[in-house]
């Protein structure tokens, strides 16, 4: 059995997922991230993206996370999200569309337009809606 370590994943409304992990990737502003096992104490934020928590049997746990904290304490993570969404609550069709709404605004600011940067995360977060709805067990 592979090493794992305690994960936990909190919102402002509860505790999404709690347990074992043996490995954690997810997207800090200077790109994605892994944690395993006896990973060194580590702070980031976090940037709208899809969570990735693989557990001991082997199954992947995915979530869109819309921002937030990860911490690696003494060999424990703790992700601190503003919004954690399952894929299997996600509508692709509707993803897809939040993606072309929010590029289309995207592009048409300047840098220097005080919208710009909230534009650019609702983007990061509509292309993580998408990628997440693809990871979406097909349907039998």
């Amino acid at each position: 059995m592979a090493a794992t370590f305690p994960f936990t994943l909190v919102t402002p409304t509860g505790v999404v997922a709690e347990g074992q992990a043996e490995e954690v990737s997810a997207i800090g502003p200077l790109g994605e991230f892994g944690v395993l096992p006896d990973h060194i104490n580590f702070i980031t934020s976090l940037v709208p993206g899809v969570l990735e928590a693989r557990l001991p049997d082997g199954v992947a746990m995915h979530w869109v996370v819309s921002g937030g904290l990860a911490e690696v304490k003494d060999g424990v993570m703790t992700v601190l999200a503003s919004s954690a969404e399952s894929p299997e609550s996600i509508d692709a069709n509707t993803a897809a569309a939040q993606v072309q709404d929010a590029d289309e605004k995207f592009s048409n600011l300047s840098f220097y337009d005080p919208d710009y940067a909230p534009a650019q995360e609702a983007l990061m977060l509509a292309r993580a809606r998408v990628e997440a709805a693809a990871l979406k067990p097909a349907s039998r």
